[in-house]
């Protein structure tokens, strides 16, 4: 598996802001919606965590990529343009709103991290922050199974 990228913007804060009063005035279709209370995972009975806050979820496509500027790209096409209307729910509604990007780290591929000018200014007019989530997952056993001989002896070495 290779490292992968996504991203989302989620809108939330006021517990009792209508779902669908913000698609409407976006008119932007979410990815994933919820209220306060509702199941985190409704198709797994087992599962009992619930929400502990209402959420309005817009979700680029996971890539495998290293470029970073990939999976925010889209997002920033899909809400540049909705500057005032995110502004104008934030102030009506009293939401928040935040963009998260997660990362996830296969065998050491390490995405570069660079946010454009073009996308700090469109965080910075909606007032929100840019959250990142990174998981690194273990490298795979052959890596750290090599031997390397050090004169004469053996001895571990991860890098090989």
């Amino acid at each position: 598996m290779k490292t992968t990228q996504y991203a989302y913007l989620l809108i939330s804060g006021n517990d009792d802001f209508s779902l669908e009063v913000v698609t409407q005035r976006l008119g932007i279709l979410p990815t994933a919606t919820w209220k306060i209370g509702d199941s985190v995972q409704p198709n797994n009975p087992r599962n009992l965590l619930e929400h502990s806050y209402t959420g309005w979820k817009y979700e680029s496509a996971a890539l495998e990529t290293l470029e970073t500027q990939e999976v925010l790209h889209p997002l920033l096409e899909v809400f540049q343009s909705k500057i005032d209307i995110i502004n104008q729910l934030k102030e009506e509604l009293t939401l928040d709103v935040q963009m998260e990007l997660v990362i996830q780290i296969y065998d050491g591929h390490t995405p570069g991290l660079v946010i454009y000018p073009a996308f700090s200014k469109f965080l910075s007019e909606i007032n929100a922050f840019l959250d990142i989530d990174m998981y690194a997952y273990s490298y795979d056993e052959p890596y750290r199974n090599n031997t390397h001989h050090i004169k004469g002896s053996t001895s571990k070495c991860p890098f090989h």
